[in-house]
C-alpha cells in the first residue's frame, strides 16, 4: 500500500532525528550559496548518496576531533579564487536535470 504524503514528511522527521541522535547533534540549518549546493546535489547523484549535509557534516566533525597534525594538510590547502560565470551556472543547472554534460 501507497504511504500518503504525511506519512512520508513523518518517516522523514523520524529518520532525520534518529540521525541527530546518532551523531550527538541538534537540527540546524546548514546555509550555502546556490552553486555549492548544486554542485553537492550533482555529486550526491554521482555517486548515489541523498544526504550530502549528513556526509559533509561527519566529515567537519571528523576533521575537527583529529589530531592538529593530521588536519593542517586541509587547513593549509591552497584556496584558489573561482569565479562561477553565469553560464557555467546554466550548464550545472542543465547537467543536474538531465545528466549530460554540454
Amino acid at each position: 500500500m501507497a504511504k500518503s504524503n504525511a506519512q512520508l514528511q513523518k518517516d522523514k522527521r523520524a529518520k532525520e532525528k534518529a540521525l541527530l541522535d546518532r551523531i550527538g547533534a541538534e537540527k540546524r540549518s546548514l546555509i550555502v550559496s546556490k552553486a555549492l549546493d548544486d554542485a553537492l546535489i550533482i555529486l550526491g547523484e554521482r555517486h548515489d548518496f541523498k544526504e550530502w549535509q549528513e556526509t559533509v557534516s561527519t566529515f567537519i566533525i571528523n576533521l575537527a576531533a583529529a589530531p592538529a597534525e593530521e588536519s593542517e594538510r586541509f587547513a593549509a590547502m591552497s584556496r584558489p579564487e573561482l569565479v562561477i560565470k553565469e553560464n557555467w551556472s546554466r550548464q550545472l543547472t542543465e547537467f543536474a536535470k538531465t545528466g549530460v554534460e554540454t
